[in-house]
């Protein structure tokens, strides 16, 4: 009987499933909250702290079983589809429809979500070290490390740049739990377990039946969007057109981008800004050519409309549906709008950033001084940019305030003349011209007709509520850029307040729990932890910069992970080559201070910002770092030495290290104090560990 083959691929197989599905969930999960990158960090915190708790666990197992290590890896290979369809299905039940949860209600809701996935994989990789062991087959923690990494890169490469561009999540489910199946039914019949095998194979039979089901994949959305008439799974977002009545809206990563009739929104987009121009030849629009938009831009016979919007399955179904209008002065391109900004060369008489709020770092990098900078650079001479933002006309909050007048100040560094009018939202007019509030005798001088601009802008847009708006500026208030994202922060408060909550306590119990952690952990697993903060740390670094630059994380994320993942392999395979030769004491110092050095270098791009990198270089930096991360852990466990059963430990340290670099980087530092200090933080944390390897006389020699 092959027993130790088919466990060395179960290892793999949980690998392969694991990467897919900890990406799956993401994707899901930002779909759910509106793209909301913070909803990453939050999610691979709680799949990171829960695994590694899944480790520890394993730690109080005596004797293990071949019988329960089978049905445990059935679970696993089964269980990703039960959680994507809870995510979907429960949603709808635990919020709201259309309400906006606060950080602790996400947060719970994806920590539950996870949990008994992430335990059970966490659980399973010692396991079956012990499993292989306990049958005198010879498996080092060094050897589980590198095979669960085979597995994790497999999965990560194949959803990454294969499956991700054909498939919905429900068929690569089906796909990537395969490997898992095939050998939990091997193992059950090699081993004579019959009965056990027949029940493993109907349920296994019913796995496929519905993940294999395009019908059924479209009923797990309808709790949130109602009848659903198309469905598509972008590789940049999910897109949903669903049906109300006669109504038929248009959904992009859970965000309503279009819905029949909206006139007046249409209006004030285009008419508040164009009416300012004398002449109107060439116009960008960046998002928001859905609906009314092109007919009321056709009002001023414009010569071409450059329509930008990154995701072609949008543009394509909004031609086929009939909501984006095919007019001969429309060209539609697909890419992303602030990339376009930067590379074309043509010139343009006005600018229409028709996006939602800054709620996200992906549209946050349309309303900051550099894309201004850029922007100002394609207009013509006295050309004009717009933009909008929500508000309420009847009372402006101090959050909203700090909102409007970041945005001003920031604008106003570029153009002389920014004013702001307060239609359904609150509009920015950016110019080096002449600016005028009243829009309806600009539309006369032009015998232009409208519906809604015409007959109730003086009704709507009082000077009462200009001067409210401008008595809301405050001109000391902070610049917002792209790696120090003061609207993001503002956002961050924002999301706090509007529930009646604080992060304080949230930190608060993970400081303690933390430090209760850190006072049992041995030395050698506290640098393992240290550096698993810093990889994840980095890893959240990569992914924030990644969309400030090009906006389409949904997409990369994968690729990310599945760098980091990649590297992990090479250097595991070094640091258990040189495990038994030498200083570990030298050889974990040296790759600390490589550590270091790479940090200090991403620390010295963010300070002198001046280019923007390939995304290459992006996955490069990902790769080496983790090299040097993974190469650290057989070293530790060869330290601590096999007889004492090190994996469970120091998985645990690793992965439990790597949450919370995710979480204090991704959720904390960065959207609160920016990009450099999530770096100085890593660059402290990395100095401690490289003191203790310094000044510990127990981490001198290998065991």
């Amino acid at each position: 009987m092959n027993t130790k083959r088919f466990i060395i691929w179960s290892i793999i197989g949980t690998g392969i499933s694991s990467v897919t599905t900890q990406l799956l969930t993401i994707r899901e999960f930002l779909s759910q909250f509106h793209g909301n990158e913070i909803t990453i960090s939050l999610v691979i915190f709680c799949w990171l702290l829960l695994t590694g708790i899944g480790s520890l666990t394993a730690k109080t197992v005596k004797r293990s079983s071949l019988r329960t290590f089978t049905l445990l890896t059935l679970i696993i290979a089964v269980w990703p589809l039960l959680q994507i369809i809870g995510i979907r299905v429960f949603r709808e039940t635990v919020f709201i429809h259309g309400m906006s949860p606060g950080f602790y209600p996400i947060f719970f809701y994806i920590m539950i979500a996870v949990a008994p996935y992430c335990l059970l994989t966490g659980f399973i990789l010692p396991y079956a070290q012990k499993v292989l062991n306990d049958r005198n087959y010879p498996f080092r923690s060094g050897d589980l490390y590198l095979t669960d990494s085979v597995g994790d890169i497999t999965g990560g490469v194949l959803f990454s740049f294969v499956l991700v561009y054909w498939l919905k999540p429900f068929p690569i489910i089906a796909i990537t739990s395969a490997l898992l199946i095939c050998v939990t039914l091997l193992l059950l019949f090699s081993s004579r377990m019959y009965v056990l095998f027949v029940s493993c194979l109907v349920l296994s039979s019913v796995f496929y039946f519905y993940s294999t089901n395009t019908f059924f994949e479209k009923r797990t959305l309808a709790s949130q969007y109602g009848d659903i008439l198309q469905y598509f799974e972008s590789p940049y977002g999910r897109i949903v057109i669903s049906r109300e009545g006669d109504q038929h809206t248009f959904w992009e990563s859970g965000v309503p981008l279009y819905s029949h009739s909206n006139v007046i929104r249409s209006e004030e987009k285009v008419h508040y800004p164009l009416s300012q121009l004398d002449r109107v030849e060439d116009i960008l629009l960046v998002s928001g050519g859905f609906g009314e938009t092109l007919d009321e831009i056709s009002k001023y016979g414009p010569a071409h409309v450059d329509y930008v919007e990154l995701d072609p399955f949008l543009t394509d179904a909004g031609l086929k549906g009939g909501a984006i209008k095919k007019v001969p002065f429309l060209a539609i391109m697909n890419t992303d709008g602030r990339r376009y900004i930067k590379t074309t060369q043509k010139k343009y008489d006005a600018i229409i950033i028709d996006l939602p709020d800054p709620d996200t770092f992906q549209i946050n990098r349309f309303f900051t001084s550099e894309f201004f900078s850029l922007a100002k650079k394609i207009m013509k001479k006295e050309g004009i940019l717009s933009m909008s933002v929500e508000y309420a006309p009847n009372y402006i909050s101090d959050i909203r305030k700090k909102k409007l007048s970041t945005l001003f100040n920031t604008a106003r560094l570029h153009f002389q003349n920014v004013i702001v009018l307060p239609g359904e939202e609150a509009y920015f007019l950016c110019r080096d011209g002449e600016l005028w509030k009243d829009i309806p005798s600009r539309l006369r001088l032009k015998s232009i007709k409208t519906s809604y601009v015409e007959g109730f802008y003086y009704g709507n847009v009082t000077d009462e509520r200009i001067r409210q708006l401008e008595e809301s500026i405050d001109r000391d208030e902070y610049i917002n850029t792209d790696l120090r994202p003061r609207l993001m922060n503002i956002v961050f408060h924002e999301w706090f307040t509007k529930h009646g909550t604080s992060p304080r306590y949230f930190l608060l119990v993970l400081f303690v729990f933390t430090g209760i952690y850190l006072i049992f952990m041995k030395k050698e697993e506290y640098i393992l932890f240290s550096t698993g903060l810093a990889t994840m740390g980095v890893e959240m670094l990569i992914v924030f910069a990644f969309q400030v630059i090009y906006g389409y994380i949904y997409l990369k994320i994968g690729a990310i992970i599945t760098a980091s993942l990649l590297g992990l392999l090479p250097g595991a395979i070094i640091g258990n080559s040189l495990r038994e030769k030498g200083k570990a004491r030298n050889k974990l110092l040296l790759s600390e201070m490589l550590i270091l050095s790479l940090l200090i270098l991403f620390l010295i791009w963010v300070a002198f910002f001046k280019s923007e990198p390939h995304p290459i270089y992006f996955l490069a930096y990902c790769f080496f770092f983790s090299l040097l991360c993974g190469f650290q852990f057989p070293v530790a466990t060869a330290m601590i030495g096999e007889k004492s059963s090190p994996a469970a430990g120091c998985f645990a340290a690793d992965l439990c290290g790597a949450s919370v670099g995710t979480l204090a980087t991704g959720t904390i530092l960065i959207p609160l104090w920016g990009i450099r200090a999530a770096v100085i933080f890593l660059i402290l944390v990395k100095i401690s560990s490289s003191v203790i390897i310094l000044f510990s006389g127990k981490i001198v020699t290998s065991k």
